[in-house]
């Protein structure tokens, strides 16, 4: 599945199913139904990551949410970081980007609900909404350099402010649980494109609905 999005719209976007495209790419189509993982092929990068994201989920069940174990969180940046090192990972279909607005390709979608895997790709001064999250999330930088700010929520005047940006480079990790202490805003501001791999603990089909919680920003600072 490959959307375009536009910042203020990014969570409202149709519910869809994934289908199996060849060399493990994924095709897709508008529609409801229980997403799928694709068929792939279980040496690939991809597969290696679908089998250890199963694998944290198994040892951390007798948590009631397996996100809030230090495991969880360590295993995650661990496999986060393997598969960014792996110039396969993705297909060259999976890398293509849109001139308008961030493009996102859903790479694979756990079939029990637990997760769903997906690339962003960033052209030059392009940027997600700021926003806190939902449900955990992970991702790490694959290409280019994106640039994050983070933000503090402030619960009285229900806004986010900025307090620090920093440059997130290739192989940079990042592992985040749900709630407002995470708010943030990805973008690139360089001259060349950027790419990203992430993993949220959502179904694929709830992916642009269930994930970002967009939050206002108390100045204007931010990427546009």
């Amino acid at each position: 599945m490959s959307e375009d999005f536009r910042a203020p719209s990014f969570d409202r976007l149709p519910v869809y199913r994934p289908q199996s495209g060849a060399a493990g790419e994924t095709a897709s189509r508008a529609g409801t139904g229980t997403p799928q993982r694709p068929p792939i092929n279980h040496d690939s990068p991809l597969a290696r990551l679908c089998d250890a994201l199963d694998a944290m989920f198994e040892a951390c069940a007798h948590f009631p949410e397996p996100s809030d174990s230090t495991f969880f969180a360590r295993s995650m940046r661990i496999a986060l970081a393997q598969a960014a090192a792996d110039p396969a990972l993705l297909t060259p279909h999976q890398r293509e980007g849109s001139v308008e607005n961030y493009r996102r390709h859903l790479l694979a979608a756990d079939p029990h609900g637990r997760y769903a895997i997906a690339a962003l790709v960033w052209q030059p001064q392009q940027a997600s909404p700021v926003h806190g999250h939902h449900t955990w999330c992970g991702y790490a930088v694959l290409d280019g350099t994106l640039s994050e700010t983070v933000f503090e929520w402030n619960g009285a005047q229900h806004c986010a402010s900025a307090t620090r940006t920093q440059a997130r480079k290739r192989g940079a990790v990042s592992f985040v649980r749900g709630g407002r202490g995470g708010i943030h805003q990805l973008g690139n501001r360089s001259d060349t494109p950027a790419v990203s791999l992430h993993i949220y603990g959502v179904p694929g089909a709830q992916i642009a609905t269930h994930v970002n919680d967009v939050v206002q920003a108390a100045n204007s600072t931010v990427l546009v």
